[in-house]
């Protein structure tokens, strides 16, 4: 149902069944009432200007009247749709955590992928009962619009918000609340669609927790993808070499958490890495290495600090070191 202007201020009314009524749909024969007011409104229907409901006599507040067609809008189309079983989707987001093997590299929860992806739900089949202008006998609260399901374990308020948003008392209740921002007649054609999406800046979703997720590989693009890794290797001459690849480049057939970690990882945490890299890639120390020396310490860019020289000397000084002495 579109609206012709959105500059028309009174553009439903509620006919002679009590049905909220857009001013494009009305009868020049149909008796309409403000719902604001509860006075009775005529509907211009001319040519020349727009279309419109006009109040006989003096009029009712615009917010009492925007904040009344909205509520009525919200009510008559969710319990036409339940008559109809025609679903209502309610769009929110849910968080998606990646623990796939590629992200174990990193060794820091902090540092996974995670990302919200749409989550919907119908809400016919949450709530099959609405009630305007409800008191909650559980809370003493009376929304605007109160949804729930027979069997009575599911609530959720739906409230207008016109010039007064919900109350902090209302949110901290824990109970789901859908707040629809009100501010001309268009906007109440939000509440006549079959979808409602938390995108919508009209729409404030407050208590909604959709269950996070876990996966195995990322949905799209890997927010941790670009974090450096180190790659380590053994050549067949017994050289330590390191490799800088993206995390996402990271080939997983041949690397694993073994002799793969974060660049960014402290020089304390690495040499204890390498040691053990070491051992597993050289188990019978083929290849005389300061780094697996009892006197070495403090591996830096390719160098060691040996106790016995009392200086820094490259990993490689032990291929000729009498003092060396590995640590298996």
């Amino acid at each position: 149902m579109a609206i012709q202007d959105s500059s028309i201020q009174y553009a439903y009314a509620l006919d002679d069944q009590g049905v909220l009524t857009h001013i494009r749909d009305a009868q020049r024969s149909s008796a309409y009432t403000c719902p604001g007011c509860k006075s009775p409104l005529s509907a211009i229907l001319g040519e020349i200007k727009a279309k419109h409901f006009r109040h006989f006599e003096d009029c009712c507040a615009l917010e009492t009247y925007l904040h009344k067609c909205a509520k009525e809008a919200f009510f008559y189309h969710y319990t036409q749709a339940l008559k109809r079983a025609s679903p209502i989707k309610l769009v929110l987001e849910r968080t998606i955590c990646c623990e796939g093997p590629r992200l174990e590299l990193l060794g820091d929860r902090s540092m996974q992928c995670q990302k919200t992806v749409p989550a919907s739900y119908n809400l016919l089949r949450l709530f099959d009962q609405a009630e305007l202008e409800k008191r909650d006998s559980r809370t003493g609260m009376q929304p605007d619009i109160m949804l729930s399901d027979s069997l009575g374990n599911r609530h959720c308020y739906v409230e207008i918000f016109v010039t007064h948003p919900c109350t902090q008392e209302k949110i901290d209740s824990g109970i789901p609340i859908l707040e629809f921002k009100i501010r001309s007649a268009t906007d109440i054609q939000i509440l006549l669609s079959d979808s409602y999406s938390v995108n919508d800046e009209r729409l404030s979703a407050y208590n909604w927790r959709p269950p996070s997720r876990k996966v195995n590989d990322c949905i799209g693009t890997c927010s941790a993808g670009d974090a450096d890794m180190s790659v380590w290797s053994l050549s067949s001459s017994g050289r330590i070499c390191e490799q800088m690849v993206k995390l996402a480049d990271v080939d997983l057939t041949s690397n694993s958490r073994v002799n793969t970690w974060p660049k960014a990882l402290g020089l304390a945490e690495v040499n204890d890495r390498l040691l053990a890299f070491l051992r597993h890639a050289d188990p019978l120390s083929r290849f005389p290495n300061c780094l697996m020396c009892t006197q070495a310490s403090q591996w830096h860019n390719g160098y060691v600090q040996c106790s016995t020289k009392a200086k820094r000397v490259p990993y490689t000084e032990a291929r000729q070191c009498a003092n060396y002495e590995a640590d298996i």
